[in-house]
This record gives structure tokens, sequence and C-alpha cells, in this order.
């Protein structure tokens, strides 16, 4: 593979700021405490909560790299979502109380900037983001060990978790005035079923990309937040803590029931046989969501697949597809479009792969390529 020529210098900008990173830190050691501090905030909360409706959320969940941030900041921008935000970091736990703190602190207006991916997006405090994995990394101890099956299916059970889940969702949903809760969660494939069971009337968008062109992204992003990494630990902790394991120094292993095949991932990762790693992992991926769909009719309907090349080729037409799937009403819908279509476009990098490289990960993704493609 060739390497990538733009000199780690440039990264310095996106280190974790001092104040967050001691806090986060201080945060997450602390959780326990910050969950009975989130009891006591619904407690009192409970009549303002009440009436909240949570019966319609919306996951986007997909593999990383697949263009899942691009569709995740199209979903928020209806007023009928809430989600998180940046600003939400790291007081995640008590989202009415800080956002009701955060609305009247006399902060300086700090202006979009690429994020740290390099990725052509520009984000702020406002910008929507993933932070729902804190909370299964919580409540499912092993999360994001490959020796630990990560299955949730219809049969899990975890009252402890379902109930704060439910309770969070409402609470943002109430402070932010909006009507329905939506989440970005790479790590909810593996999830669909069990999040079917609690929410029977939830609508899950699976974004998926040609597999040799995701792998190739998700090689890139390894190797910049490695360098990042290493001009500071700090970030790989960071990313950590938030519960982002899709690549970089913290980057692990899936195990979806098979402990062997994730171990094969594991080793290719630990070896430096990173591509290889990543289309294993991709394969493995949409190959048991898959599998979970082919046994599950209702789930079926429910999840709603999105090839990110065509969504490019044909923006206005790709998101209006996932507008009507999610339940936007048409007069919500037409001005999202309109807005965010022109945003789309294909990534205007080369492949990193030689024509073998590329030939190799095609043949180990390939079956399941093919089930996608079914879906698109």
């Amino acid at each position: 593979m060739r390497s990538d020529p733009r000199p780690s210098a440039i990264l310095r900008v996106h280190h974790v700021p001092f104040s967050q990173r001691r806090l986060a830190d201080w945060i997450a050691r602390g959780a326990r405490g910050m969950q009975r501090l989130a009891d006591v905030e619904t407690r009192l909360l409970r009549e303002a909560i009440a009436d909240v409706d949570t019966s319609r959320p919306v996951w986007i969940c997909g593999m990383a790299r697949a263009g899942s941030t691009v569709l995740l900041e199209f979903l928020a921008d209806a007023p009928v979502f809430a989600t998180h935000r940046y600003s939400d970091y790291p007081w995640l736990w008590t989202p009415y109380w800080w956002n009701h703190l955060y609305e009247r602190l006399p902060l300086a207006r700090q202006p979009l900037r690429e994020r740290a991916h390099r990725d052509r997006l520009v984000v702020g405090p406002r910008s929507p983001e993933a932070f729902e994995e804190v909370f299964w990394m919580h409540f499912f101890p092993g999360r994001h060990d490959p020796a630990v099956d990560q299955v949730l299916d219809a049969g899990t059970r975890n009252p402890a978790f379902e109930r704060f889940l439910d309770e969070h969702m409402r609470k943002l949903v109430a402070v932010r005035h909006a009507r329905r809760y939506l989440a970005k969660a790479n790590e909810h494939l593996p999830r669909l079923e069990y999040l079917a069971r609690l929410y029977p009337q939830a609508r899950f968008v699976v974004p998926v990309r040609d597999p040799v062109a995701q792998i190739a992204s998700l090689v890139a992003q390894d190797r910049l937040f490695g360098r990042l990494d290493a001009e500071d630990p700090d970030v790989g902790r960071h990313l950590a803590r938030a519960g982002h394991f899709e690549f970089g120094p913290q980057k692990q292993a899936l195990n979806l029931g098979d402990p062997q095949a994730a171990g094969v991932i594991a080793d290719c990762f630990a070896g430096g046989r990173v591509a290889e790693g990543f289309a294993r992992q991709w394969a493995a991926q949409y190959g048991h969501a898959l599998d979970r769909l082919d046994c599950n009719a209702s789930l079926r309907e429910a999840c709603l697949w999105i090839g990110y090349e065509r969504l490019c080729e044909q923006p206005a037409a790709g998101l209006r597809r996932i507008g009507r799937h999610v339940g936007l009403a048409a007069a919500d819908l037409d001005p999202l479009v309109e807005r965010h279509a022109p945003r789309l476009s294909p990534p205007d990098y080369a492949s990193p792969f030689t024509a073998e490289e590329a030939g190799r990960l095609r043949e180990i993704t390939a079956p399941v390529f093919a089930r996608v493609a079914e879906y698109l």
C-alpha cells in the first residue's frame, strides 16, 4: 500500500483539550456515581418527562467510514429529532441539567472547523455526535473485549440498562424540545434484535460502502489516529472513554459469537495486516446483520440499507428514501433534502491499495457484499 505523505505536524490542532481530558477521565472513573446522579435527575423530572414518547427512536448503525456522520447530520437537522452533541461530552449522564446550564453559560462563539478525521466534515459544539456507547459499556461490562461475545439478541435482558436508556432518551428529547430520539451507533449491528425488542417501532438506517473503499478509509483513519496518539496519548484514551474502538491505537476485533474468527482479526491487527483485519471485520459485521434479517421479517422491515456510492450519485433521491423510512413528514423532509443533498459528493482520495491487495480484500468480502447488494 502507498503511504500517506502528509506530515503529522498538521494534526496537533486536534489534540484533546487539557480541561476536557481530565474532567472526562474523572467522570469515567466515577461512572457508578454518575449513574446515581442520573437517577436523581430522573426522579426530579418525572412529571416533566412523563408524556415524552420514546416509541419511535432512530439508530444509524453500520461499520465506521460508511457515511454515517453525514446521515446523522441530515436527520439531526430535522426539528423532530434530538440527538447527542459535542457539547454534551463529558456530561452525558445528566442531559437535562447540563443542557439547561450550557444554554445559560457566557460562552464565546466557536467557529466550525474540520474534525480530527480530516474528511471534509466541519463541526462545532452543537454538531451531532455519537456518545451513546458510553452507557452500553457501563451497563454491559466487557464491551469491545474480543474474548466476549458481543451479540445482544431478542433474548437479552438487562432491566437496569433498559430503564436507564429510556429515561435518558426522554430527558434528551424534553430538553431539546423535540419529539423523537436519534443516535448514531456504529457498534449496534450485533444489537439490532435487542433494540427491536425494546422498541418495536424503531427504525434503523444501515450505511455501507463498497468494501474496498470502506476498508481504505478505515486504514487511513487508523494511520491518522495512530499518529495523533503518538503525539498525544490522551487522544487514544479519549476515544476509548467515548466508546470509539473502530480504528486507531485502541481498535478491537469484534466477537460476533465466533471467538476463533475474532482471534484471526485480532491477529491481523497485531501483526500489521490492518487492511485484512478490517476486511474480515467488514464481512463479519455486515454478514451477522444480514443473517439476523434473514430470520426476522419485522427487523428486516425496520432496517434500511443505504449504499454510500449510490447516495452520492443520487443524493436527493437517497435522502428522501431515508426520510420516508424514518417517518418524516413531507413538510419537514423537503427543506432537509434541499439543504443537505448538495453537500454529498464522492471522496476525493485515491485508493492506497495495489491491484493485488485490492483483489485480496474483495475476495474476503465478496460473498457478504453480494448479499448486501440485494438490500440496496
